[in-house]
């Protein structure tokens, strides 16, 4: 091959990779940025519509916790979330209740997915899941690992009911450290959990609360934390009112539901215009477009 031809395959390679990266960008920047920003932290907007500023990624491994599905690269959140997680999985070790496999948080700056969340967007959402993998009790787990073992699902999402052979005694002790803790939001689980944990604390509810019932959640539960203090821009999730095990949870499992399950429910005649996505906050554009944060 003559150096002119060479030269000419090395241009046209690098021309096309710049057409796939601006592509790839086009089709969601949010995803083309591997780096948080330079900014100061703040979670802005909402959890489904927002952004994240000066975000911290979270480390692969600490006390009480294991990183899972790194190679996704959702492992950023706000400062306040890590310490929270941080502190959530020490209580989870300090109280014999194993070491939490951490999933999917947010993006380097947050921002929506193309696939798989349509929350996690400010850097305040983590899914944790509900079964524990021996490996990472014992030992850093290999990248491998991380991004190859599975989830033990505790609810069958297709007959919606509780798979109690693969039940773990430790989960509504594990979730009530997280649901009486004044950062914690919301947690959200597959309505047959919501329902198994109520039947075991009886009149002692109050913190299942914060638990909510929602679709899927059936192989990890959610963690959505309050906005930090002095977040401005950040909107609040509104207060769980009513009875912790009440009649929000009965509807899971109504006729109603078991035929929007089925698909036997009544079909809504579609708009003739799709609903316009809301606007991001106008403070997400200098998120998306700030410098990368230095290296520690």
């Amino acid at each position: 091959m003559s150096p002119q031809i060479k030269k000419a395959l090395q241009i046209l390679s690098a021309a096309t990779l710049a057409v796939l990266a601006s592509t790839t960008f086009a089709k969601n920047p949010w995803e083309a940025v591997k780096k948080p920003s330079n900014q100061l932290p703040e979670s802005i907007g909402s959890y489904s519509n927002g952004c994240l500023s000066g975000a911290e990624q979270m480390p692969l491994r600490g006390e009480g916790f294991q990183l899972v599905r790194t190679g996704r690269d959702r492992h950023y959140g706000n400062p306040y979330l890590v310490e929270f997680l941080k502190d959530f999985s020490n209580a989870v070790e300090e109280n014999n209740l194993g070491r939490l496999q951490i999933g999917d948080m947010s993006m380097a700056r947050g921002g929506p997915f193309s696939s798989g969340h349509k929350s996690h967007q400010q850097g305040l959402d983590a899914d944790i899941w509900f079964s524990q993998d021996k490996r990472a009790a014992e030992r850093p787990l290999t990248a491998w690992e991380r991004d190859n073992i599975s989830a033990i699902p505790m609810a069958d999402e297709r007959k919606h009911v509780l798979l109690e052979e693969n039940w773990d005694p430790r989960i509504p002790d594990i979730l009530r450290i997280a649901s009486e803790d004044p950062r914690v939001a919301r947690i959200f689980v597959h309505p047959t959990i919501k329902r198994k944990m109520c039947n075991i604390a009886g009149s002692d509810n109050e913190w299942l609360r914060k638990v909510r019932p929602w679709w899927g959640h059936n192989y990890h539960f959610h963690v959505r934390l309050n906005c930090p203090p002095g977040d401005k821009h950040c909107k609040p999730q509104s207060k769980v009112r009513g009875n912790p095990c009440g009649g929000g949870l009965d509807w899971w499992f109504s006729d109603e539901f078991y035929a929007i399950l089925n698909g036997t429910a009544p079909t809504k005649p579609k708009p003739e215009k799709p609903p316009k996505k809301p606007d991001m906050p106008a403070q997400c554009a200098q998120v998306l477009t700030a410098p990368a944060a230095p290296k520690n």
